[in-house]
């Protein structure tokens, strides 16, 4: 494998797509991505046409740098806001401003520091604190505004503020949880509908899934939708703190018409409510009695269609953690890969052909004479710690969705198959010097994962009519065309077994049944709504308060 040139496309691959993805989200925040991407492809192309590794490796650096790291960086910076840590959430703000200071993150920590200000009960000192901030004219300054009405609950304010920023939450989707909140909050469940429906395809291209869901949220809590609102508290909406879970049901409860019991649950709040969650209970128990009328036939459609739209995206949308007990033969997969590393590591050296071959890797030669056996233990031989940083890291990424939809045995058959007819294709069909070279990896059954994944959103998208079946199955063939393209410029690079093993791993799919079904999360549901009913009786029964 030619290292260089390895990264050098990979560097390619990557920054073009984040400045297409930076400019696609350019005045929302992605300009200080498109700029960043672009530096690095300009630092790998002199690399390259200079014939030297070091500016290649170095575009690398920076990718790792100053793209992979602020992403995973704000994964846990989203995490932690939503926990309301907002003290962590500072401290990551900062870290990722040193690394982006074109995309307003220096000013995210004195937003933060409010926040905490407000949840300490100094709302003044809070409320100062983003007036500044909302006069400064600096990147937050709208961000500020929209906490400002929040905290003070300004519900009716912030609506007309909206109103009057023209284009504001075309250009700023990330703030449409807060305006249907608002909406809610002012009784306009009409207008709280009509503006969901208004800014659907925004919501659904919205990240990370925790940012869609706030706004599901506002429409389901609101519209009494309390099923829903208990599955989005079991996903992506699990790390918002116990209180506001509870606010939030309450609120369903009460929209459903279940006033008793809401009304006594947000006064049970009341003791452990910080300032604004109690600024917010307290608006509305005052509230309880205002009516905010009933649905017509196409808003409850609207929220019907975005409560299937939900149970799509939970199940054919969502990432599956590779810790989960649904995930068992990804975790055994890549300690078998890992291992057999080793192996490579103690008795020889991985950029060694002979002692690659030594351990198995495929060799056609040999394997036309007998020693069959080398289909199988090539496919978990790698060629460096390079080549088996992408395959595990691919391994890591589609596993466990894949292994989740078919269960245990048929994942397993469905990799290992993939990767052993990707081995023979190359050793029966490759001609020329290929042919007769050693290949090793997991990348044919890595690919058969990718296959395997069309082929679920394939028949989720023609069973279940699932939009966000349609729209992963569009990024899986993207993934392929790219693979192949790179494959395509890339030396030493079998093409053959990649295709073949998603081709395979497709075909192999389709003929099993899988466990993708939207009918499980409303079963899980269902047995939620037994269980919260049983208990609530129970603590009535035994006199206890919730």
């Amino acid at each position: 494998m030619d290292y260089d040139s390895t990264i050098f496309w990979f560097i390619c691959l990557a920054s073009f797509t984040g400045m297409v993805s930076g400019l696609i989200r350019f005045r929302s925040g992605g300009r200080g991505s498109a700029l960043i991407s672009a530096f690095i492809l300009l630092v790998a192309l002199v690399g390259k046409l200079l014939d030297r590794s070091g500016f290649i490796y170095g575009s690398l650096g920076l990718w790792l740098l100053l793209i992979l790291c602020p992403g995973l960086l704000n994964k846990q910076y989203y995490r932690r806001v939503l926990e309301q840590n907002y003290s962590a959430a500072g401290k990551l703000a900062r870290i990722i401003s040193w690394l982006h200071p074109v995309q307003g993150w220096r000013e995210q920590p004195r937003i933060l520091r409010a926040l905490e200000l407000a949840q300490m009960g100094e709302m003044t000192a809070a409320s100062e604190s983003l007036d500044q901030l909302q006069r400064s004219g600096s990147p937050v300054a709208l961000l500020a505004s929209a906490n400002l009405y929040r905290l003070s609950g300004r519900w009716e304010e912030m609506l007309q503020w909206g109103n009057a920023q023209a284009g504001f939450l075309l250009q700023n989707s990330n703030f449409l949880h807060l305006f249907l909140r608002a909406c809610g909050e002012t009784g306009d469940l009409v207008g709280l509908v009509e503006l969901y429906q208004r800014h659907k395809p925004q919501i659904a291209r919205l990240s990370p899934p925790a940012s869609r869901d706030l706004c599901r949220l506002m429409l389901f809590a609101f519209t009494g939708h309390r099923d829903v609102v208990e599955t989005l508290f079991a996903g992506s909406l699990s790390p918002l703190p116990a209180s506001t879970q509870k606010f939030w049901l309450a609120t369903a409860d009460l929209a459903a018409g279940s006033v008793e019991s809401g009304k006594h649950n947000l006064e049970g709040l009341l003791p452990i409510a910080d300032a604004p969650l109690r600024l917010a209970i307290e608006r509305r128990l005052a509230r309880i009695t205002v009516a905010n009328g009933a649905l017509d036939s196409a808003a409850a459609d609207i929220v019907e269609s975005a409560s299937r739209d939900y149970r799509h995206d939970h199940v054919f949308g969502a990432q599956r953690t590779l810790f989960s007990r649904e995930a068992r033969a990804t975790q055994m997969l890549i300690v078998v890969n890992l291992l057999m590393f080793l192996a490579e590591l103690r008795y020889s050296n991985p950029m060694d052909p002979f002692g690659l071959f030594r351990l198995g890797a495929l060799y056609p030669p040999v394997v036309r004479a007998g020693e069959w056996w080398r289909l199988i233990t090539s496919t978990f031989l790698h060629f460096g710690p390079l080549h088996l940083s992408f395959n595990m890291l691919g391994l890591w990424i589609l596993g466990p969705f894949v292994e989740f939809a078919l269960g245990f045995r048929r994942f397993l058959f469905v990799y290992l198959v993939a990767g052993i007819s990707s081995m023979g294709f190359v050793m029966t069909y490759a001609s020329g010097p290929n042919g007769e070279q050693l290949t090793v990896g997991a990348s044919g059954a890595i690919m058969g994962l990718i296959g395997a994944t069309g082929a679920l959103m394939l028949r989720g998208w023609l069973r279940e009519k699932a939009v966000s079946a349609r729209r992963r199955l569009m990024a899986t063939l993207l993934i392929v065309v790219m693979q192949t393209m790179f494959d395509a410029v890339v030396p030493n690079v079998s093409m053959a077994a990649h295709l073949s093993g998603a081709v395979m791993g497709f075909f192999l799919t389709l003929l099993f049944r899988d466990r993708l079904t939207t009918a499980r999360v409303q079963d899980r549901s269902s047995e939620a709504n037994i269980e919260a009913r049983d208990q609530a009786q129970a603590q009535r029964l035994g006199g206890s308060s919730p």
